[in-house]
């Protein structure tokens, strides 16, 4: 029996809870009334709500589960989710309301060169010039929104996940991290976010993993933060190369230099327009192998790839979805704001170095997956294959590549955490992950072998399918930029369907009428997904099928990003000033 005093204390608890949400629900009702507006009239829609607000509330969280007793924390555990859950629609709300105007009238087809729709600028640390900017154009806006509707997608799939009171917040902190990488427009600040999303990731691998989680999220851990290293020398070597600027000492800074990456594309824009190279071309292409080491190995691409089997196979499920989803774009990210933007000239230099590493990394990713027998690894290695993609948009250096490649990191970022959803779902119900030990799973899981076949085809890229857009628009510059080369990508896509299909048959379709049972099971029957996880897939199927049949609600942004960067400053440097 429990006690009054016990019952009276979970009342508490509740309406400590349901106050903090009806708190929080207010706070937004209000904050158009109390929000920082910029010289425009605009309201930052970025700094509290997109990215405080979810760092704030899942701390809080985690740290109020935390004070409670053991026995009570599963009491409490589903209201922390339904919580953690209102704040991510609520920024998914919050960037669905910026893409179709209904908080600010922005046109985000139309981008310039080092202009961004929403712009926001406070002073942090004045002495050094550090400040909190952030900004929002057609390239971060893409990201944020899919990192919004991601998170909610997550929480709803792995709802039933254990520990949940912690589970939650947890992806809810990594998403407002990962907005924050996204919207960064100071270096300092940029590099901060960019370390702080390894700390969630590294924890979810570690209290939810498999069995080996420990090595994984070590090595995962190890990788990511030495390529962040030479990513800091990077920044660092940047900050002090930059002149003394009176202006900036006058203002109160004392090194009169700055981390603002607008301030630096603005020099780079400059020497651009002079025909010279910012910084002197030597100096900008050891900047530039510096960030390209720290953005390949997060995206990744071979040989930096090695972390990402691990890390996906022991992580889970919501580990996986995010990873795919949103984590690994933060190196093509870096490649699109950092490398193209302020060192052109070297982004030109070493044209032939990313094709050379985009085209092994899709040849070798394509045909280790066929001789992989885990569901995990499988989808792993056909990721490093899709990021190979990446790297060949860039390299066409034209902007249609840049667009195919910016919407390849779009169209991935929902397929995969579908691939990884069915994968997630097939070790926890099957309590195995290897191709084949279950077959003919249609007749005994019909929800899990549809979602299965959907985001397979939709990875080895159907039409009318958001990847087959992607990939169309990549190889289409690709033949543009180096003609008929275009046939070796073109038949690894053709490999990446084989491996797909090899593994439904073995799974979905092979066993005869009955089918066959994995031994994990020990004889119980086989079951189908939860009506959670049927929602969360059902809910990603659903977007694979909208962009690919409406490409143009994200495309069009992405091309006018494309298009103002290289009419800002690359097409100055293809040409040579002509």
């Amino acid at each position: 029996m429990i006690s009054n005093a016990k019952m009276q204390m979970r009342d508490r608890e509740f309406a400590l809870i349901s106050g903090l949400l009806a708190i929080s629900a207010v706070l937004m009702y209000l904050f158009p009334s109390f929000a920082v507006e910029n010289s425009a009239g605009q309201i930052d829609w970025i700094t509290l709500p997109l990215v405080a607000f979810p760092l704030i509330a899942g701390t809080v969280l985690m740290a109020f589960a935390s004070m409670q007793p053991y026995r009570l924390k599963d009491r409490i555990g589903q209201p922390i989710k339904l919580i953690s859950l209102a704040f991510a629609l609520m920024m998914l709300g919050i960037s669905s309301g910026l893409l179709f105007g209904w908080l600010e009238s922005i046109n985000w087809d139309l981008s310039q060169y080092n202009r961004y729709e929403l712009d926001f600028e406070y002073a942090w640390i004045q002495s050094i010039g550090v400040s909190w900017h952030v900004g929002l154009d057609g390239l971060s806006f893409s990201m944020v929104w899919l990192t919004t509707v991601l998170i909610p997608i997550v929480m709803i799939t792995t709802w039933e996940e254990k520990i949940g009171w912690y589970h939650h917040p947890l992806i809810l902190m990594m998403g407002g991290a990962l907005i924050g990488v996204f919207v960064a427009l100071d270096f300092f600040m940029f590099f901060v976010f960019w370390e702080m999303t390894l700390i969630p990731m590294f924890f979810l691998i570690l209290k939810w993993g498999g069995d080996d989680r420990r090595y994984a999220a070590q090595k995962f851990f190890i990788y990511t933060f030495t390529g962040s290293v030479v990513m800091l020398l990077g920044i660092i070597t940047l900050y002090f190369l930059q002149p003394s600027s009176q202006a900036l000492v006058d203002q109160g800074v004392l090194t009169g230099r700055t981390f603002d990456m607008t301030q630096m594309a603005i020099g780079a824009q400059a020497a651009a327009n002079a025909d010279i190279a910012w910084l002197g071309i030597d100096m900008q292409k050891a900047l530039f192998l510096m960030f390209l080491l720290g953005f390949l190995v997060k995206l990744p691409a071979v040989p930096f790839h090695t972390w990402l089997p691990d890390a996906h196979v022991q992580a889970p499920t919501a580990g996986s979805m995010l990873l795919a989803g949103v984590m690994l774009k933060m190196g093509g990210y870096g490649l699109f704001r950092v490398c193209a933007t302020l060192f052109p000239e070297a982004l030109l230099e070493y044209q032939w170095l990313l094709l050379t590493i985009g085209m092994v990394s899709l040849v070798y990713g394509s045909f280790v997956c066929l001789g992989q027998t885990n569901l995990k690894r499988l989808v792993a290695f056909s990721s490093v294959s899709h990021m190979g993609i990446i790297l060949l948009g860039i390299a066409t250096m034209e902007p249609l590549g840049f667009a195919g490649a910016i919407f390849m990191m779009f169209a991935h970022g929902i397929i995969s955490p579908l691939l990884f959803a069915v994968a997630g779902a097939f070790k926890h119900h099957y309590h195995t992950l290897e191709i084949g030990s279950m077959r003919g799973m249609a007749k005994h899981s019909p929800w899990l072998a549809t979602f299965m076949m959907f985001g397979w085809m939709a990875s080895l890229g159907l039409p009318l399918l958001a990847g087959f857009v992607a990939e169309i628009t990549v190889l289409i510059a690709f033949w543009k930029a180096f003609g008929w080369w275009v046939i070796l990508p073109g038949i690894t896509l053709i490999v990446t369907a084989a491996y797909y299909l090899w593994s439904m048959q073995k799974t979905i379709f092979e066993g005869g009428d009955d089918g066959e049972m994995p031994e994990s099971l020990g004889g119980a029957p086989a079951p189908d997904i939860s009506l959670w996880e049927v929602s969360g897939m059902m809910l990603l199927a659903m977007l694979t099928v909208l962009f690919g049949v409406l490409p143009w609600i994200f495309f069009d942004m992405m091309t006018g990003y494309a298009y103002g960067l290289f009419d800002g400053i690359l097409l100055n440097v293809i040409t040579g000033g002509a």
